[in-house]
C-alpha cells in the first residue's frame, strides 16, 4: 500500500509531462520560430534564441532592437518552447526575471494569441516569436522549427 501512495503522484508527474510535450492528438508539439515578412533577420539559431529570450542580445547585427514575443503564461506551447530553448520551465524563470528587474531588463513581451503575433512580428522589425507550426501563415516567416 504505501508503494502505491509513493507512486501514484509519480506517475501522475510523468504523464503530465508528456501531455505538455504533445499536442492533444498525442502527437509531438512542432513550434516554428517566426519574424515578419519584411524582418530582416534570416536565420536564427537555438544558441541565439536563447539569448535573445533571456535579454542578453537586444540588438540585431543590423542594429535593430529586438523584441521578443512570448505567448500567454500557463500556454503549453509556451512551457515547451522555454524547456527546449531555455533550458527551464516558466516558473523556474520568475526568479532571474526578478534579478533582472532590478538591473532594469524586462521581459520579453506576451501575446494572447498566434493570430496576435502574426500581426505584431508584421508590424515590428525586429520582432520574433514562436507559435504551433501549424498556425504559421503567408503572413510570416518560419525561421527554425523546434520539436
Amino acid at each position: 500500500m504505501a508503494r502505491l501512495r509513493i507512486a501514484a503522484p509519480l506517475i501522475a508527474a510523468f504523464t503530465c509531462v508528456t501531455i505538455a510535450h504533445a499536442d492533444p492528438g498525442g502527437h509531438p508539439m512542432r513550434i516554428a520560430v517566426v519574424v515578419g515578412r519584411s524582418s530582416t533577420i534570416q536565420e536564427v539559431s537555438k544558441d541565439v534564441l536563447r539569448d535573445v529570450y533571456l535579454r542578453r542580445q537586444r540588438v540585431w547585427p543590423d542594429g535593430t532592437r529586438v523584441i521578443p514575443v512570448n505567448l500567454s503564461p500557463g500556454n503549453p506551447v509556451r512551457e515547451r518552447f522555454s524547456q527546449l530553448v531555455l533550458g527551464r520551465s516558466t516558473a523556474e524563470l520568475v526568479s532571474y526575471w526578478n534579478a533582472r528587474y532590478f538591473e532594469g531588463i524586462m521581459p520579453p513581451a506576451v501575446l494572447p494569441s498566434p493570430a496576435a503575433i502574426r500581426a505584431y512580428v508584421n508590424a515590428q522589425p525586429g520582432a520574433i516569436a514562436y507559435m504551433p507550426a501549424e498556425d504559421v501563415d503567408d503572413s510570416c516567416r518560419s525561421l527554425l522549427l523546434l520539436e
